[in-house]
């Protein structure tokens, strides 16, 4: 998820609790409640107490006693939420009914409640069982269930603009690119309203596929600069897959509808119609630009 300022600021104020818990831990700083839980405040919030049924948002870290991250909120990409339960057992629960919006607290508890007893885990080789485990949390909101729901939507939809957003400007390096190396090959393409260029060398005689027709297809793939990464000639036997169906990367989907059965050409593809930010293996790494000599071999109807 993105973070907002608000959740960058946290995350600020979060990285001062850590340094702080860890230059406090052992100096008696911290309070023990009835059940053996240590607590302390680094800061008290001025917001509301959850109420149960309620959801917090919170910044969290926790640590070996010698300062080893287990786990950080930051590094999963913003805050999480927690369900106030009651029927929620174990010493941190405890914690996190004590917290209230903006509170920023450091709760010390040992190994084996954490690992055993909340997470139903064994207590990892490298920490002592005996030892304890620092949390580090910050409050950063609490609402109700439909309040998180629409956070939920808000989030989702912000993550969804920025990632069209990542998209089109690929799209515009990637097409730029892919011009420059035409124009120095003295290649002449065309290219379709996503972005696809094309060059089709034999247009075939046969039937033009549709949505939902199987195509068979010889193809060699490779990169920009001319390096090999999959040829379906070596194999022998052409790939076979329904067209229209997402069964392909969207290069294909629609340059293969291009061509008629029989028909050759060349597939110009900007990465957001490949594999986009996803590396593929040692070649084809993260927004890459692919080119593919294809064949459409046959054709099968989905009337037939």
């Amino acid at each position: 998820m993105k973070l907002s300022i608000a959740n960058i600021l946290s995350m600020i104020a979060l990285a001062a609790i850590t340094t702080l818990s860890a230059c406090n831990q052992g100096n008696g700083s911290y309070e023990t409640t009835e059940s053996g839980l240590q607590y302390m405040y680094i800061e008290k919030g001025e917001g509301a107490s959850p109420q149960m049924g309620e959801i917090m948002l919170i910044h969290m870290t926790y640590q070996t006693e010698d300062d080893s991250l287990l786990f950080s909120t930051e590094k999963q990409g913003g805050p999480v939420p927690i369900m106030i339960d009651s029927s929620a057992q174990g010493q941190i629960y405890e914690g996190f009914s004590m917290l209230k919006e903006g509170d920023s607290v450091a709760f010390k508890i040992g190994a084996e409640e954490v690992f055993v007893n909340t997470f139903n885990a064994p207590i990892p080789d490298f920490i002592d069982s005996l030892s304890s485990i620092v949390f580090n949390i910050g409050v950063e909101d609490v609402m109700s269930e439909e309040d998180f729901r629409a956070y939920q939507m808000e989030m989702m939809q912000k993550e969804q603009e920025s990632m069209l957003t990542q998209q089109a400007e690929q799209m515009s390096t990637d097409s730029t690119k892919i011009e420059q190396y035409l124009e120095e090959n003295n290649i002449e393409a065309q290219a379709t309203e996503s972005g696809l260029r094309y060059v089709i060398e034999q247009q075939g005689s046969g039937v033009q596929p549709t949505p939902g027709d199987t195509v068979y297809v010889h193809y060699t793939g490779k990169l920009l600069d001319g390096t090999e990464f999959d040829s379906s000639r070596g194999r022998g036997e052409p790939l076979a897959f329904p067209i229209g169906q997402r069964m392909v990367i969207a290069g294909w989907d629609e340059g293969i509808a291009l061509l008629k059965e029989g028909g050759k050409g060349t597939l110009y593809i900007p990465s957001p119609l490949a594999y986009g930010p996803q590396a593929r293996g040692e070649v084809i790494r993260e927004n890459s630009i692919l080119v593919f000599d294809v064949e459409l071999v046959d054709v099968k109807q989905a009337s037939n």
